[in-house]
């Protein structure tokens, strides 16, 4: 395990819906869980230990938003021979920083309990885009000769509640309407369809909206993970790719590219007639689930991630012959 990445940080605010006030329960006994995939709201469960009465009775009156932000103090730098270094200062650093927000996301549901005999505990469910995904409506008419992507930016742009994007995919379909198209109801269900009928992939972070596809260019570079920046245990090898465990790291995201050594991955079992998959060439794997657990008086301090092998022979044809991924199959 690193020896760099030995100090943590964090900050908890619950904020209210005028976004004018937080509250930060940064220095009581907070644990959390942050779970991000495909095509399911980004949520976090978050239990606040021991809050005062007056201190309970303000977030559950006022307590609109949780924001978590996460990690370690300082950076991890690579040096010209490739060996890890803690970097001095921000300008020495080459690499994320260790340090930033996991979560921010609506409080949807409160709940109280008593743990034992001396622990009250506050739990917050808390959901990222509840409000452009779960509780949005559009009514709108669309003219003929609209491609996918204009249909999309239409269901976005003009929801009662506007949809903020971030990485949209260039491979959506070029098909045009052959004529008008009236859509009303959930835009999640024409985002589902945009997104089924294209063969990608969608989700929300930070409440934007992601839709990409398998097979698209990757935009960063892998982040290196090994036993010194970070990586807890050994990876298992999965049918299409590895599943891993980080120390606490705000620099996954979901369809980033992590670097693993495969020698550092223990090979999956096989029964008869089943094929071996192999393990990526290049060492490149792609987070397409990721889970934050943190426990600010506990151990829990991980990111536990499920990739996709980026590179590797037979991997990427074979989550691709389901139409679902097929960036062909619209």
């Amino acid at each position: 395990m690193s020896s760099y990445l030995w100090m943590r940080k964090w900050k908890i605010l619950v904020v209210d819906d005028q976004d004018k006030e937080a509250l930060n329960v940064s220095d009581l006994h907070v644990k959390f869980t942050v779970k991000k995939s495909w095509e399911i709201n980004n949520y976090s469960t978050v239990e606040i230990y021991n809050l005062t009465a007056a201190t309970e009775q303000k977030i559950l009156k006022e307590g609109d938003r949780i924001i978590i932000e996460a990690g370690y103090e300082g950076y991890l730098t690579t040096s010209a021979d490739g060996s890890v270094q803690e970097a001095k200062d921000a300008e020495d650093n080459t690499q994320e920083k260790q340090y930033g927000v996991i979560f921010d996301g609506k409080i949807i549901y409160p709940s109280r309990r008593k743990e034992n005999n001396t622990d009250y505990v506050l739990s917050l469910l808390c959901v990222d885009g509840a409000n452009v995904l779960g509780k949005n409506f559009i009514a709108k008419t669309l003219n003929k000769g609209v491609n996918q992507r204009q249909i999309l930016d239409a269901v976005c742009e003009k929801s009662k509640t506007k949809i903020p994007t971030n990485s949209i995919t260039q491979g959506l379909s070029g098909q045009k309407l052959p004529r008008g198209k009236v859509i009303f109801g959930e835009p999640k269900d024409y985002i589902s369809d945009i997104a089924r009928g294209n063969g990608a992939s969608y989700w929300v972070n930070d409440g934007k909206l992601n839709m990409i596809k398998l097979a698209d260019a990757a935009k960063d570079e892998a982040i290196v993970q090994t036993p010194t920046t970070g990586l807890v245990g050994m990876p298992t090898q999965t049918q299409y790719g590895a599943n891993f465990k980080l120390l606490l790291n705000p620099a996954v995201q979901m369809w980033s590219l992590v670097q693993l050594k495969n020698s550092e991955i223990a090979e999956a079992q096989v029964t008869p007639g089943q094929a071996q998959m192999p393990l990526d060439e290049e060492w490149i794997y792609q987070v397409i689930e990721l889970t934050h657990t943190g426990d600010t008086m506990g151990n829990d301090w991980y990111t536990s991630c499920v990739a996709v092998s980026r590179y590797g022979k037979g991997v990427l044809p074979a989550l691709m012959a389901n139409n679902s991924q097929n960036p062909n199959g619209v």
